[in-house]
């Protein structure tokens, strides 16, 4: 854990590569400053192999490759660092499936210890706390007497547990939006380190739901005694259809799923970022969707009572909705999928698609004060922003004019998506670390080699 809470330094600053090559330079020396204690340097470069990302074990692994040319080995203690033995996987959720919490047991010998993992799944599966602990037994009947929030845990497969935490744990750190308190991100090298210590899971382990399930899912809602207070029954179809598609936007999450934070997510983030609402949509707004979440809590067999709280908890976010929908970032967010919103949409496929298109012209807030106003769904606006963020760039010699043109068709292909291959290459330079201005340079460059 100690070595952990060093490599998961950069994390509390943003934790790009730069900062971790750093990080393994000074731990490196810190090593070979050790020289009267070599077989210690050893152990401790074998701990920072064992649980560092890549450019701290490819560092690690060289230091140690010296270590060794000149006899010098780790204690026989070490071989088994970072191979514990796995145990058993168990997972709960709240009353709502608002969040989840998976706890794995792994042993060194007869010395247990438990990782436990806390998520939000009100919208995308995401780290809320991460812990090791040793006292397994009593982490167990915490569990088992209810912590006031998550319900009794149930045993799952390992690979079901790897499955669920694998790409949350990866990902946590990465998002500033994100706050996780220190301690999370201190032990984030040594989760990580033992969630690969689980068997793969198998192909198809997850159940992912099709159209005709949100379809089929909202047209028994249509048939339910909760749609007779529903209102008109072309309003209530298209909030059932957003909140339906909403709710199974994630793997394993069947439609008519509703939880507090989940209807707040789903009224105040996505449908007011992505949909384009008539007076009579908004004005039937009310009772459509508590009809919907009526007929949702009763699908999850919640009881009356919760029924009740997820009701009232629903009357705040709707008293907020028309403040969030007349939020100018939610009005610039709609602009970017207008012409692909229908309320019927695949939530992945539009969530690639905003990707997309905000990397084609960037948010309001990444651009110039004089150009935020202008709308990204138009062609003309577009080319207005390609001159305004590249025209300006010194291009080493390069003709202005021929890169502006280059910029604008690369921006369009991006738009369009046509070809895929340009957006494809988009995500993967993003996904490498460049941001948006540079990608696009990185993509223009690409067509003049």
């Amino acid at each position: 854990m100690q070595a952990s809470s060093l490599i998961a330094l950069p994390l509390l600053t943003g934790g790009t590569d730069t900062e971790y090559e750093v990080l393994a330079t000074a731990l490196i020396a810190a090593a070979e400053a050790r020289a009267r204690e070599p077989e210690e340097a050893a152990a401790f470069l074998r701990l920072v192999l064992a649980l560092g990302p890549r450019p701290v074990k490819r560092q690690a692994s060289e230091a140690l490759a010296d270590l060794t040319d000149d006899g010098v080995y780790p204690p026989e203690w070490v071989g088994g660092i970072g191979k514990p033995a796995t145990g058993q996987a168990y997972r709960g959720r709240d009353t709502f499936g608002d969040n989840e919490a998976i706890l794995v047991t792994f042993s060194y010998a007869d010395a247990e210890h438990a990782l436990v993992v806390s998520l939000d799944v009100a919208e995308l599966p995401t780290i809320v706390s991460v812990s090791l602990i040793t006292d397994v037994p009593r982490a167990l009947k915490f569990f088992e007497e209810g912590d006031g929030l998550i319900k009794r845990l149930e045993p799952i497969a390992l690979s079901e547990a790897r499955r669920r935490i694998e790409v949350p744990l990866a990902q946590a750190g990465q998002d500033p939006d994100i706050e996780l308190d220190t301690s999370t991100l201190l032990a984030l090298p040594l989760a990580r380190s033992r969630v690969r210590r689980l068997p793969a899971p198998e192909p198809g382990m997850a159940v992912t739901y099709t159209a005709a399930d949100r379809a089929a899912a909202v047209d028994d809602f249509l048939r339910s005694p909760e749609a007779a207070e529903a209102g008109d029954p072309d309003v209530a179809r298209f909030w059932a259809q957003a909140l339906t598609g909403y709710s199974s936007r994630v793997p394993d999450e069947p439609p008519g799923q509703a939880g507090r934070h989940r209807l707040g997510a789903a009224l105040l983030v996505y449908v007011a970022s992505t949909f384009t609402l008539s007076a009579g949509q908004i004005d039937g707004m009310r009772p459509a969707v508590t009809a919907w979440a009526r007929w949702a809590a009763r699908r999850q067999g919640l009881d009356e009572a919760d029924t009740e709280t997820l009701c009232t908890h629903l009357a705040t976010v709707l008293g907020n909705f028309q403040g969030a929908y007349d939020d100018p970032v939610n009005v610039a967010a709609r602009g970017y999928v207008r012409d692909i919103a229908a309320p019927d949409a695949d939530v992945a496929r539009l969530a690639d698609c905003r990707a997309r298109r905000e990397l084609a012209a960037p948010l309001p807030e990444n651009r110039d004060p004089d150009d935020a106003a202008a709308d990204p769904a138009d062609p003309g606006d577009r080319a207005i922003l390609v001159a305004s963020e590249f025209g300006t760039c010194d291009l080493e010699g390069a003709d202005a004019d021929e890169f502006l043109a280059a910029a604008s068709h690369v921006v369009e292909e991006l738009w369009h998506d046509d070809p895929p291959a340009t957006w494809q290459a988009g995500k993967s330079l993003l996904a490498k670390g460049h941001d948006s201005h540079d990608v696009i340079h990185l993509l223009v460059e690409s067509r003049s080699k």
